[in-house]
């Protein structure tokens, strides 16, 4: 590709994404249908002052209040203002910037009353935006591959967020559900990445051997240090909102949700490789061609481990922080069951990605061997 198209395409992708982002926009501030708030923008705000309490209790939080002036943006065009007071609770909420735009809700008490306070910002069209620009420029750079590569990534979204994750909620075995998406994940990401026809297959067994390895494994630990996929806030607020699900299945949906990723990544790579080695010589020895797919694996390996095991850290970060500054010892955080957790979705995946890699090249060296025998 040369510079000038290069550029060029560069700048008609940031286009696309701003043209995007002003569609969104009118559409979201016009459209908005929430009748527990409005999308307002915040003319001018005054200081905050201390509201004081209204009891004697010494356990009374503060609550903060100031004057503010309100262009309200949904569905009017913002003509309209309003001069409201807002609270909010100290420490708590967003800081209010004169210009930017922020959700407004209201309570309405038994005397009259009605309380004010800034919900949150107004980001809709920031986060589309960013997405459309992510799309464009991947698209722009890459082109039919980068396209190819997007519809993968939506069908997978589109599977657990309409199919597994309803499903689930219904009282569906999570682990039965897993199991399928990522049946499905694998066969549309390897159709629309792989461009070897023929090695398709290979990368979908690689792919899929290797996560059911993982998956086996979570599965022992599990097992072996009877976890109930209870622990985090997250999961027991799950647990009591919907008391007939399956945790201990949605822990093990995760491990195989959260492991496929880079396990494709992994089998497509190592497919990728053995392929341009026939390509180049037809006539490989088939053990010299099972030893390339292995060495160009370990040398994936090693970052596909590191982008796993600190995608799991970094998701866990926030409580990670809170157990250290508790003071807990070693022994005490291996035998967290929120940390046991962590652990079990780390190694699963890392084995996962281990024997993907022999996998792959396995089942690439005997379909090879087949082809051969059949010419």
């Amino acid at each position: 590709m040369r510079a000038k198209s290069f550029f060029a395409r560069l700048i008609f992708a940031c286009l696309i994404s701003w043209a995007f982002y002003c569609a969104v926009d009118y559409y979201a501030v016009h459209n908005w249908d929430n009748n527990e708030s409005l999308i307002v923008r915040v003319v001018e705000a005054g200081p905050e002052v201390a509201i004081p309490p209204e009891t004697d209790e010494e356990e009374t939080y503060e609550m903060l209040e100031r004057d503010t002036v309100l262009q309200i943006l949904s569905g009017t065009g913002g003509d309209e203002l309003m001069h409201v007071k807002t609270v909010r609770l100290a420490g708590t909420g967003i800081e209010v910037v004169d210009g930017r735009r922020y959700l407004l809700v209201w309570d309405m008490f038994s005397d009259g009353r009605v309380q004010y306070s800034i919900a949150d910002a107004f980001r809709v069209p920031s986060v589309a935006g960013i997405l459309m620009a992510v799309c464009a420029i991947l698209i722009a750079m890459t082109g039919f591959r980068g396209l190819f590569a997007l519809l993968g990534l939506g069908a997978s979204i589109a599977v657990l967020i309409f199919t597994m994750i309803p499903l689930i909620s219904s009282g569906w075995s999570p682990v039965a559900l897993a199991l399928a998406s990522v049946l499905i994940i694998a066969t549309v990401t390897i159709l629309c990445v792989v461009h070897h026809v023929r090695y398709m297959l290979v990368a979908l067994l690689g792919s899929l051997g290797g996560a059911l390895c993982g998956f086996l494994m979570g599965a022992a630990m599990v097992f072996l240090w009877q976890l109930s996929g209870l622990a985090g806030e997250g999961s027991a607020l799950l647990a009591s909102t919907l008391p007939g699900l399956n945790m201990r299945g949605i822990l093990l949906a995760s491990v195989l949700i959260g492991s496929i990723g880079a396990v494709l990544d992994v089998a497509v790579s190592v497919t990728a490789s053995m392929s341009e080695f026939v390509d180049y010589d037809n006539d490989i020895p088939l053990d010299r061609l099972l030893l390339a797919g292995l060495n160009v694996g370990g040398e994936v390996l090693g970052s596909m481990i590191n982008t796993l095991i600190l995608a799991y850290m970094g998701s866990s970060l926030p409580m990670a922080v809170l157990i250290c500054s508790a003071g807990a010892e070693f022994s005490g955080l291996m035998n967290d069951p929120y940390i046991a957790q962590e652990i079990v979705q780390g190694l699963a995946g890392t084995l996962g990605l281990l024997l993907t890699i022999p996998v792959t090249a396995f089942c690439f060296v005997m379909q090879e061997s087949l082809r051969r025998r059949d010419d």
